[in-house]
Protein backbone atom coordinates (compact mmCIF):
# COMPACT_ATOMS: atom_id res chain seq x y z
CA UNK A 1 0.00 0.00 0.00
CA UNK A 2 1.30 3.51 -0.78
CA UNK A 3 1.94 5.96 2.02
CA UNK A 4 0.63 8.95 0.04
CA UNK A 5 -2.27 9.36 -2.37
CA UNK A 6 -2.94 12.46 -4.47
CA UNK A 7 -6.41 13.13 -5.87
CA UNK A 8 -6.89 15.39 -8.90
CA UNK A 9 -10.16 16.12 -10.70
CA UNK A 10 -11.04 17.54 -14.08
CA UNK A 11 -13.17 17.32 -17.20
CA UNK A 12 -12.69 17.11 -20.97
CA UNK A 13 -13.66 20.72 -21.59
CA UNK A 14 -10.09 22.11 -21.87
CA UNK A 15 -10.94 24.61 -19.15
CA UNK A 16 -9.61 28.09 -20.00
CA UNK A 17 -8.06 26.82 -23.22
CA UNK A 18 -4.93 25.07 -21.93
CA UNK A 19 -6.24 22.84 -19.14
CA UNK A 20 -4.73 19.71 -20.67
CA UNK A 21 -1.29 21.31 -20.90
CA UNK A 22 -1.33 22.59 -17.34
CA UNK A 23 -2.61 19.26 -16.05
CA UNK A 24 -0.04 17.22 -17.96
CA UNK A 25 2.89 19.37 -16.89
CA UNK A 26 1.77 19.34 -13.25
CA UNK A 27 1.20 15.59 -13.15
CA UNK A 28 4.51 14.86 -14.85
CA UNK A 29 6.50 16.98 -12.42
CA UNK A 30 4.61 15.79 -9.34
CA UNK A 31 4.89 12.12 -10.27
CA UNK A 32 8.61 12.58 -10.83
CA UNK A 33 8.97 14.29 -7.44
CA UNK A 34 6.93 11.65 -5.61
CA UNK A 35 7.66 8.36 -7.41
CA UNK A 36 6.20 6.14 -4.69
CA UNK A 37 2.92 8.01 -4.30
CA UNK A 38 -0.43 6.99 -5.74
CA UNK A 39 -2.03 9.45 -8.17
CA UNK A 40 -5.76 9.37 -8.94
CA UNK A 41 -7.48 11.37 -11.67
CA UNK A 42 -11.27 11.67 -11.50
CA UNK A 43 -13.04 12.89 -14.63
CA UNK A 44 -16.40 14.34 -13.64
CA UNK A 45 -19.38 14.74 -15.97
CA UNK A 46 -17.41 14.33 -19.22
CA UNK A 47 -18.70 15.83 -22.45
CA UNK A 48 -20.19 13.09 -24.58
CA UNK A 49 -18.50 12.14 -27.86
CA UNK A 50 -15.31 13.95 -26.93
CA UNK A 51 -12.01 12.29 -26.05
CA UNK A 52 -11.69 11.73 -22.33
CA UNK A 53 -8.89 13.44 -20.44
CA UNK A 54 -8.31 10.01 -18.90
CA UNK A 55 -7.52 8.57 -22.34
CA UNK A 56 -5.06 11.36 -23.08
CA UNK A 57 -3.35 10.87 -19.73
CA UNK A 58 -3.32 7.12 -20.20
CA UNK A 59 -1.29 7.51 -23.39
CA UNK A 60 1.28 9.56 -21.49
CA UNK A 61 1.39 7.93 -18.07
CA UNK A 62 0.06 4.41 -18.57
CA UNK A 63 -0.89 2.71 -15.33
CA UNK A 64 1.08 5.19 -13.22
CA UNK A 65 -2.26 6.94 -12.57
CA UNK A 66 -5.54 5.46 -11.41
CA UNK A 67 -8.26 6.69 -13.81
CA UNK A 68 -11.91 7.11 -12.83
CA UNK A 69 -14.77 8.54 -14.91
CA UNK A 70 -18.07 9.59 -13.31
CA UNK A 71 -21.08 9.26 -15.62
CA UNK A 72 -22.86 12.57 -16.42
CA UNK A 73 -26.11 11.34 -14.89
CA UNK A 74 -24.74 12.02 -11.40
CA UNK A 75 -23.84 15.66 -11.92
CA UNK A 76 -27.32 17.22 -11.47
CA UNK A 77 -27.53 15.62 -8.04
CA UNK A 78 -24.55 17.65 -6.85
CA UNK A 79 -24.49 20.85 -8.88
CA UNK A 80 -27.22 22.91 -10.54
CA UNK A 81 -25.23 25.99 -11.60
CA UNK A 82 -22.31 24.68 -13.67
CA UNK A 83 -21.06 21.62 -15.57
CA UNK A 84 -18.24 20.73 -13.19
CA UNK A 85 -17.95 20.43 -9.44
CA UNK A 86 -14.60 19.41 -8.05
CA UNK A 87 -15.54 18.44 -4.50
CA UNK A 88 -17.79 15.43 -5.12
CA UNK A 89 -15.22 14.40 -7.74
CA UNK A 90 -12.48 14.60 -5.14
CA UNK A 91 -14.65 12.59 -2.76
CA UNK A 92 -14.73 9.83 -5.38
CA UNK A 93 -10.95 9.97 -5.44
CA UNK A 94 -10.73 9.79 -1.65
CA UNK A 95 -12.98 6.74 -1.65
CA UNK A 96 -10.68 5.03 -4.15
CA UNK A 97 -7.40 6.06 -2.53
CA UNK A 98 -5.31 3.48 -0.72
CA UNK A 99 -2.64 5.70 0.84
CA UNK A 100 -2.30 6.26 4.56
CA UNK A 101 -2.51 10.01 3.88
CA UNK A 102 -4.65 11.47 1.09
CA UNK A 103 -4.04 14.91 -0.43
CA UNK A 104 -6.64 16.61 -2.60
CA UNK A 105 -4.92 19.02 -4.96
CA UNK A 106 -6.05 21.05 -7.93
CA UNK A 107 -5.13 20.06 -11.44
CA UNK A 108 -2.52 22.76 -12.06
CA UNK A 109 -0.65 22.58 -8.76
CA UNK A 110 3.10 21.96 -8.71
CA UNK A 111 4.52 20.57 -5.48
CA UNK A 112 7.80 22.23 -4.53
CA UNK A 113 10.90 20.40 -3.23
CA UNK A 114 10.33 21.80 0.27
CA UNK A 115 6.86 20.23 0.36
CA UNK A 116 8.21 16.94 -1.05
CA UNK A 117 10.82 16.87 1.72
CA UNK A 118 8.11 17.41 4.34
CA UNK A 119 5.92 14.70 2.79
CA UNK A 120 8.78 12.22 2.91
CA UNK A 121 9.23 12.88 6.62
CA UNK A 122 7.05 11.87 9.58
CA UNK A 123 3.35 12.68 9.26
CA UNK A 124 0.68 12.52 11.94
CA UNK A 125 -3.00 11.60 11.89
CA UNK A 126 -5.59 14.19 12.86
CA UNK A 127 -3.55 17.04 11.40
CA UNK A 128 -4.72 19.24 8.52
CA UNK A 129 -1.69 19.64 6.25
CA UNK A 130 -1.79 22.74 4.06
CA UNK A 131 0.48 24.64 1.71
CA UNK A 132 1.07 28.24 0.66
CA UNK A 133 -0.21 28.75 -2.89
CA UNK A 134 2.05 30.88 -5.04
CA UNK A 135 0.27 32.23 -8.12
CA UNK A 136 2.55 32.42 -11.15
CA UNK A 137 2.26 33.72 -14.69
CA UNK A 138 0.30 31.50 -17.06
CA UNK A 139 3.10 31.67 -19.64
CA UNK A 140 5.69 30.33 -17.18
CA UNK A 141 5.17 26.65 -17.95
CA UNK A 142 8.73 25.41 -17.46
CA UNK A 143 8.59 26.03 -13.72
CA UNK A 144 11.82 25.90 -11.73
CA UNK A 145 12.17 26.03 -7.97
CA UNK A 146 12.76 28.41 -6.33
CA UNK A 147 10.39 30.36 -8.57
CA UNK A 148 11.94 33.60 -9.88
CA UNK A 149 10.46 36.67 -8.26
CA UNK A 150 9.45 38.16 -11.60
CA UNK A 151 7.15 35.17 -12.21
CA UNK A 152 5.34 35.40 -8.87
CA UNK A 153 2.02 37.25 -8.87
CA UNK A 154 0.81 36.61 -5.33
CA UNK A 155 1.16 34.33 -2.33
CA UNK A 156 -2.06 33.02 -0.80
CA UNK A 157 -2.37 31.52 2.63
CA UNK A 158 -4.80 31.47 5.50
CA UNK A 159 -6.62 28.67 7.24
CA UNK A 160 -9.27 28.75 4.51
CA UNK A 161 -7.65 30.86 1.77
CA UNK A 162 -6.84 28.69 -1.27
CA UNK A 163 -7.43 25.56 0.81
CA UNK A 164 -9.00 23.80 -2.17
CA UNK A 165 -5.61 23.74 -3.89
CA UNK A 166 -3.90 21.51 -1.32
CA UNK A 167 -5.36 19.76 1.68
CA UNK A 168 -4.08 16.52 3.16
CA UNK A 169 -5.17 14.45 6.14
CA UNK A 170 -4.91 10.79 6.98
CA UNK A 171 -7.37 8.58 5.15
CA UNK A 172 -9.18 7.56 8.34
CA UNK A 173 -9.96 11.21 9.08
CA UNK A 174 -11.34 11.77 5.57
CA UNK A 175 -13.66 8.85 6.20
CA UNK A 176 -14.64 10.09 9.65
CA UNK A 177 -15.66 13.45 8.19
CA UNK A 178 -17.13 11.90 4.99
CA UNK A 179 -15.10 14.13 2.71
CA UNK A 180 -16.19 17.45 1.26
CA UNK A 181 -19.77 18.63 1.62
CA UNK A 182 -21.97 17.18 -1.13
CA UNK A 183 -25.10 19.13 -0.14
CA UNK A 184 -26.19 22.57 -1.43
CA UNK A 185 -26.08 21.92 -5.21
CA UNK A 186 -26.59 25.63 -5.89
CA UNK A 187 -23.26 26.45 -4.24
CA UNK A 188 -19.74 25.85 -5.57
CA UNK A 189 -17.59 28.42 -3.80
CA UNK A 190 -16.45 27.83 -0.21
CA UNK A 191 -16.99 24.07 -0.09
CA UNK A 192 -13.25 23.80 0.60
CA UNK A 193 -13.49 26.42 3.34
CA UNK A 194 -16.37 24.49 4.90
CA UNK A 195 -14.12 21.43 5.03
CA UNK A 196 -11.44 23.38 6.87
CA UNK A 197 -14.04 24.81 9.22
CA UNK A 198 -15.15 21.29 10.12
CA UNK A 199 -11.58 20.09 10.62
CA UNK A 200 -10.23 23.06 12.55
CA UNK A 201 -13.08 24.96 14.21
CA UNK A 202 -15.38 22.03 14.93
CA UNK A 203 -12.89 19.16 15.15
CA UNK A 204 -10.11 21.23 16.76
CA UNK A 205 -7.49 19.72 14.47
CA UNK A 206 -4.13 21.49 14.29
CA UNK A 207 -2.90 22.89 10.97
CA UNK A 208 0.64 22.39 9.69
CA UNK A 209 2.01 24.24 6.66
CA UNK A 210 4.26 22.09 4.49
CA UNK A 211 5.69 24.83 2.28
CA UNK A 212 4.88 26.35 -1.10
CA UNK A 213 3.04 25.08 -4.14
CA UNK A 214 2.58 26.90 -7.42
CA UNK A 215 -0.60 27.61 -9.37
CA UNK A 216 -0.84 29.09 -12.86
CA UNK A 217 -3.19 32.06 -12.77
CA UNK A 218 -5.43 31.35 -15.75
CA UNK A 219 -8.22 33.69 -16.97
CA UNK A 220 -10.97 32.13 -14.85
CA UNK A 221 -8.88 31.92 -11.68
CA UNK A 222 -10.71 33.38 -8.70
CA UNK A 223 -7.75 35.74 -8.25
CA UNK A 224 -8.42 37.15 -11.72
CA UNK A 225 -12.21 37.30 -11.71
CA UNK A 226 -14.00 37.32 -8.38
CA UNK A 227 -17.27 38.46 -9.92
CA UNK A 228 -17.73 35.59 -12.36
CA UNK A 229 -20.91 33.58 -12.29
CA UNK A 230 -21.54 29.90 -11.67
CA UNK A 231 -19.99 29.86 -8.19
CA UNK A 232 -23.10 30.41 -6.11
CA UNK A 233 -23.30 32.99 -3.35
CA UNK A 234 -19.87 34.54 -2.77
CA UNK A 235 -21.05 35.53 0.72
CA UNK A 236 -22.35 32.07 1.59
CA UNK A 237 -22.29 31.70 5.38
CA UNK A 238 -21.13 28.10 5.42
CA UNK A 239 -20.57 28.11 9.18
CA UNK A 240 -24.30 28.69 9.68
CA UNK A 241 -25.59 25.81 7.54
CA UNK A 242 -25.46 23.21 10.30
CA UNK A 243 -23.79 20.75 7.89
CA UNK A 244 -21.58 18.14 9.56
CA UNK A 245 -21.50 14.92 7.52
CA UNK A 246 -22.57 13.47 4.17
CA UNK A 247 -24.70 10.36 3.87
CA UNK A 248 -23.24 6.85 3.63
CA UNK A 249 -23.04 7.03 -0.17
CA UNK A 250 -20.57 9.91 -0.10
CA UNK A 251 -18.02 9.66 -2.87
CA UNK A 252 -20.50 7.56 -4.87
CA UNK A 253 -19.30 4.45 -3.11
CA UNK A 254 -22.55 2.62 -3.93
CA UNK A 255 -22.46 3.46 -7.65
CA UNK A 256 -22.15 0.61 -10.10
CA UNK A 257 -18.65 0.32 -11.55
CA UNK A 258 -17.48 -0.85 -14.94
CA UNK A 259 -13.80 -1.29 -15.78
CA UNK A 260 -12.92 -0.80 -19.42
CA UNK A 261 -9.48 -0.33 -20.97
CA UNK A 262 -7.80 0.58 -17.70
CA UNK A 263 -10.44 3.14 -16.73
CA UNK A 264 -13.02 2.65 -14.01
CA UNK A 265 -16.44 4.05 -14.87
CA UNK A 266 -18.96 4.92 -12.18
CA UNK A 267 -22.25 4.20 -13.87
Amino acid sequence: MPRLSFVVAGRNDDYDGNFDDRLTIALSKNITSLPDAEFIFVEWNPIRNKTLVCRKLQRLFGDRIKYIVVHPKYHPLYCTIDDFLEYPAKNVGIRNATGDFVACINSDILISPEVVKYLNGPLKPKVAYRAVRVDINLEYLNVKFPVPKDQILEENFGVTNACGDFLMVDRATWYEYTGYCEAFPEQRLHKDSLMMYLFVDVGKMPVEVLGRITHWRHPSSWSNNQNRGKVGNVNWRFTKTGFRRNGPNWGLVLAKTFDFGGIRWLM
